[in-house]
C-alpha cells in the first residue's frame, strides 16, 4: 500500500463526495472545495444502474441509498400521439437476478446528501463558497488557487464538471461540440399529476426530433422529467439556465394527453444544450488529474454520467491501495479510460433513437424494438450487460 496522502478536490457534486468518501476509506486525508454557499436542494432525478449501487455498495452507502430511493418495474417506450407501447424491459427483481444489484430513480439531492454525510464520516473537510481559479503542480505536490487562498496537497483532483477549471491544467483539453440536442429537465409534485403518470417505471416517449424520458421520485411524491429536442443551434453548456415552460409546451404540442397532463403543470424548468467532448488525451498530468464530468462529459442518453464519476472514484481508491501516487494515476487512467471512452460514444450514438423524421419511420422503429422485446426478451436484456454487470471493485487494475 502507497503512503498516506492528502487530496484537495474541486467540486462537492457526486464524483467530488464520491472521491472523498472512497479515498478518506482508504486511509487518505481529503479537503473538499465547492463554489457553492451550502450543499442544499439541487437538481432533479438521476438513474442509479446496478453498476453504479455496486460501486455505492464500495463506499459504504448502498443501504441508505436503497432507503430514499424509488426501484421502478420496468422501462417501456411509448409512441408521442397515441401512446402506445411498443417496447418493455423488465427492472425490479430482473434487474437484480441479472446484473446483481438492483436499478434505482433517486432525487439528486438525496444522494449528494448522502455521500456528504459519508465524506464527512471518512475525514474529509468540506469548505463552501470558495472558488477555484487555477490548479498547477508545485514543489512536491499540487495545489487549488482559490480565491481564499492556496490550498496544497499531493494530488489537485478535478471534480468540477463539464466546465471544469481544473482541467484547464492539463494539455490536449479540445474543444466542447455542439451535439444539436437541447434538454429541459424538472420536477413535477405528484399532487398536480393523474395517478397513471406516477406508476412505478421510467416511460420514454418517442417523437419526431424529440423525445421524454419521465420517471417518480420519492416514494411517488414527484416526476422527474427529461425532454430532449433536436434544434440547430445553441451557445452555452451547462444544466443550469431557466427555461421558459411556455416553449416546452409548445415543442411538445400534440402529443399524448399524458404528455399534455404533465407539461401544463409545469411551472418551472431548466433548459441547456448538450455538447459533445472529444476524449482527452490524458486524465492527469504531474499532480493534477480530473474526474467524473471534467474528465469524460458523457451525454445522458443512456444515464451513465453520475455512474461513471462513482465508478472513477471506486477504482482510483483501488489503484493508490497498491501503487504509489504516480503509478497508481497511471493505472487508475489504463483502467477507467477506455470504458469512459466507449461509453461517451455509445451515449452519443444512442441519442437520436427515439427520434423520428416521419410516420413510417416512427412505424418501423416502433415495429422493430417490440418485436425484439417479445421474441428476443433475453437478448434484449443482454444488450445492457457490458455497462450493467462492470463492477468497480472487481475491475482489473
Amino acid at each position: 500500500m502507497g503512503r498516506r496522502l492528502q487530496l484537495a478536490l474541486a467540486g462537492a457534486g457526486i464524483g467530488g463526495l464520491a472521491m472523498a468518501t472512497a479515498l478518506g476509506r482508504a486511509g487518505h486525508g481529503a479537503t473538499v472545495i465547492e463554489r457553492a454557499p451550502a450543499l442544499g436542494e439541487v437538481g432533479a432525478g438521476l438513474q442509479l444502474s446496478p453498476n453504479a449501487m455496486r460501486a455505492l455498495e464500495f463506499l459504504g452507502v448502498a443501504e441508505a441509498v436503497q432507503a430514499v430511493a424509488s426501484r421502478p418495474e420496468a422501462v417501456v417506450l411509448r409512441l408521442h400521439r397515441s401512446g402506445r407501447q411498443v417496447y418493455r424491459l423488465a427492472l425490479g427483481r430482473a434487474a437484480e437476478t441479472r446484473w446483481g444489484a438492483p436499478y434505482l430513480h433517486i432525487h439528486r439531492a438525496d444522494l449528494l446528501a448522502i455521500l456528504e454525510r459519508a465524506a464527512r464520516e471518512a475525514g474529509a473537510e468540506i469548505r463552501t463558497g470558495i472558488h477555484v481559479e487555477r490548479a498547477g503542480d508545485i514543489r512536491g505536490g499540487a495545489a487549488l488557487h482559490t480565491d481564499a487562498g492556496r490550498i496544497e496537497a499531493d494530488l489537485a483532483i478535478g471534480a468540477d464538471g463539464v466546465r471544469s477549471v481544473v482541467r484547464e491544467a492539463l494539455t490536449n483539453r479540445g474543444r466542447p461540440r455542439y451535439s444539436g440536442f437541447v434538454a429541459w429537465r424538472g420536477t413535477v409534485p405528484a399532487d398536480r399529476l393523474p395517478a397513471g403518470l406516477l406508476a412505478p417505471r421510467a416511460t420514454v416517449w418517442m417523437g419526431p426530433r424529440r423525445h421524454l424520458v419521465t420517471y417518480p421520485l420519492r416514494e411517488g411524491r414527484m416526476l422527474n422529467f427529461v425532454a430532449i429536442e433536436e434544434r440547430e443551434a445553441w451557445t452555452a453548456e451547462g444544466w443550469s439556465a431557466p427555461g421558459d415552460p411556455d416553449a416546452l409546451r409548445a415543442s411538445f404540442h400534440g402529443w399524448h394527453e399524458e404528455v399534455g397532463q404533465l407539461f401544463a403543470a409545469v411551472d418551472q424548468t431548466y433548459q441547456w444544450g448538450l455538447f459533445r467532448h472529444a476524449p482527452l488525451g490524458r486524465w492527469s498530468e504531474g499532480r493534477v488529474a480530473v474526474t467524473g464530468d471534467a474528465a469524460h462529459p458523457t451525454l445522458p442518453f443512456l444515464a451513465q454520467g453520475a455512474a461513471l464519476a462513482l465508478e472513477d472514484a471506486v477504482v482510483l481508491a483501488r489503484a493508490l491501495q497498491s501503487h504509489e501516487l504516480t503509478s497508481g494515476l497511471t493505472a487508475w487512467e489504463a483502467a477507467r479510460k477506455p470504458r469512459a471512452t466507449w461509453l461517451q460514444a455509445a451515449a452519443a450514438r444512442t441519442g437520436k433513437r427515439f427520434h423520428s423524421r416521419w410516420a413510417p419511420e416512427q412505424m418501423v422503429k416502433a415495429t422493430a424494438l417490440g418485436l425484439f422485446s417479445k421474441l428476443l426478451p433475453d437478448r434484449a436484456q443482454g444488450i445492457n450487460d457490458a455497462v450493467y454487470a462492470y463492477d468497480p471493485g472487481r475491475a482489473p487494475l
